[in-house]
């Protein structure tokens, strides 16, 4: 959002693994099989430089489908779970199945994050099993952002998925960046509908630079929706006056509110991605450690001792009582049971001996 390449400079920052809740960023991908969400993953990975070279699915090669029944049948059949680290912030991606009879591995996804990326192919739109996993998400309040993939799909059509995904999801998923596929092209270019520049990605790597003519009339055209739509989540009910009598707000006001809003699960952003040829990928990073909400402003769950008795509330605080829980436990041929564990509050250390006292919900 703010026009700085998320992913630069990132690959070095790999060694230092921030830890304090206010640097993490837990991120569940949603969407149907198929949509895209591991090479996603894997796309994510390899800009940050978590990984040295990006897999694929069709090879069996990916971080996320490392199972043998994964590889031999070319889908996520389990949760898996991807970091990564973006200059101080460390995103914790969890990669879900995207069939029915996973389910269960999905919704342990759902209750290990603080917000979610539902991804839409381009050329298959939303699902029925994805707008019901919307409502599941808006019952909790839970922050998201809706990325349309496969932008480089023979039959990709974004204008078209983009109105299915306002239609299914609500009038707040509004474009934050819009991509432009220029002729004999499969889409290069995002318009950044904020800042009023263009992400250049026709050559290696991402540039940003002033839009042309037409990509000023595509600005002009799709800016105004998006300016409205932040406002009317602005704290501040001036500035509706204000936009409506023609003044320019201001950029960084016009941000912090679009992060707010966003924090707060009342306004959805969009953006156009391709992970195979990098389109976007920055972008989403930016949003993810701007606008996605860290542990420590996610409510805890509330807690109960094991009779049943309600608990003071505890803070997000790695100093404070031990709250966590086991999200998913998996047994590895080589090295023993493995559990995935969300931990609300308190550290856990290596060979700790953790005794259950209670139960939250």
């Amino acid at each position: 959002m703010s026009g700085k390449p998320a992913g630069a400079g990132a690959a070095d920052s790999q060694a230092h693994q921030p830890t304090h809740p206010d640097a993490i960023r837990n991120v569940v991908l949603i969407g149907q099989a198929g949509s895209g969400k591991t090479t996603l993953v894997e796309a994510l990975l390899t800009a940050t430089g978590a990984v040295a070279r990006m897999g694929r699915v069709e090879d069996g090669t990916t971080v996320c489908d490392y199972d043998e029944a994964e590889i031999r049948q070319q889908r996520s059949i389990g949760l898996s779970l991807a970091p990564l680290v973006v200059g101080d912030v460390k995103i914790n991606l969890l990669d879900t199945p995207g069939y029915a009879d996973f389910v269960g591995d999905l919704r342990a996804g759902l209750r290990a994050a603080d917000c979610a990326l539902f991804v839409v192919s381009a050329h298959e739109g939303v699902d029925g099993a994805t707008r019901a996993l919307w409502q599941e998400c808006a019952a909790v309040s839970m922050p998201r952002c809706v990325v349309i993939s496969k932008l480089n799909h023979p039959r990709a059509d974004y204008t078209g998925v983009l109105a299915q995904t306002q239609e299914a999801f609500g009038d707040k998923v509004v474009p934050l960046y819009v991509p432009v596929a220029h002729e004999g092209s499969d889409g290069d270019d995002l318009v950044a509908l904020l800042s009023r520049t263009v992400s250049d990605y026709s050559a290696s790597g991402r540039i940003v630079r002033q839009p042309s003519e037409e990509e000023q009339l595509l600005l002009d055209e799709h800016r105004g929706a998006l300016i409205e739509a932040v406002i009317e989540e602005s704290e501040d009910e001036s500035l509706m006056d204000r936009y409506m009598g023609g003044e320019d707000i201001d950029f960084d006001l016009l941000v912090n509110d679009l992060e707010i809003a966003v924090a707060r699960a009342s306004f959805y952003p969009v953006i156009g991605v391709c992970a195979l040829t990098g389109l976007g990928l920055d972008e989403l990073l930016e949003i993810i450690t701007q606008a996605f909400p860290a542990p420590s402003e996610h409510p805890l769950p509330a807690v109960y001792t094991s009779m049943g008795k309600a608990v003071d509330a505890l803070a997000c605080d790695p100093d404070g009582a031990l709250l966590a829980e086991v999200v998913k436990t998996t047994s590895d041929p080589y090295v023993g049971r493995i559990s995935v564990v969300r931990v609300f509050s308190g550290t856990i250390t290596p060979d700790a001996t953790v005794h259950v006292s209670g139960h939250f919900s």
